[in-house]
C-alpha cells in the first residue's frame, strides 16, 4: 500500500528569516524616529501663553473683580511678579493702565509666552 504522508511544512532558511527581521526592525525604528521628530522638533510648535490681570494697589476690596490682587511694593512690583510667577517663559509682556475710579490702583495685563 501507497501510504502518502502530508507535505513538510516548508522551512524558511535562515538567512531570509534574519532579513525580515531586520527589516521589520528598521521600520520600526524609523517609525520611531519620525514620531519623535514630529512631536519634539517640530518647526511650527504650539505656542503656550499665559494671560494674567493683575490690580496692583494697597487694598484689596477695591479692585475689580476680574483681577487678582498684588501689594504695591514700588515701581518694580508687576515686573518682580512676573519674574517670580513665568521663570519658565521666553517672553513676557506688561501693559499697565490706571485702575477704575476710586481704585486707587493699577491694573495690569502680563502676558508670559513660550516664544
Amino acid at each position: 500500500m501507497n501510504e502518502t504522508r502530508p507535505p513538510s511544512p516548508r522551512r524558511v532558511p535562515m538567512s531570509l528569516r534574519f532579513r525580515l527581521i531586520v527589516g521589520a526592525a528598521i521600520v520600526a525604528v524609523a517609525g520611531a524616529a519620525w514620531a519623535a521628530l514630529t512631536y519634539w522638533g517640530a518647526a511650527d510648535k504650539k505656542q503656550e501663553v499665559v494671560v494674567f490681570r493683575l490690580c496692583v494697589g494697597s487694598d484689596r476690596s477695591k479692585c475689580p473683580a476680574d483681577a487678582s490682587f498684588v501689594r504695591n511694593e514700588g515701581e518694580e512690583t508687576v515686573s518682580r511678579w512676573a519674574q517670580r510667577q513665568c521663570p519658565s517663559y521666553k517672553r513676557r509682556r506688561i501693559i499697565v493702565n490706571d485702575g477704575p475710579a476710586g481704585c486707587d490702583c493699577t491694573v495690569a495685563d502680563v502676558t508670559c509666552s513660550s516664544e
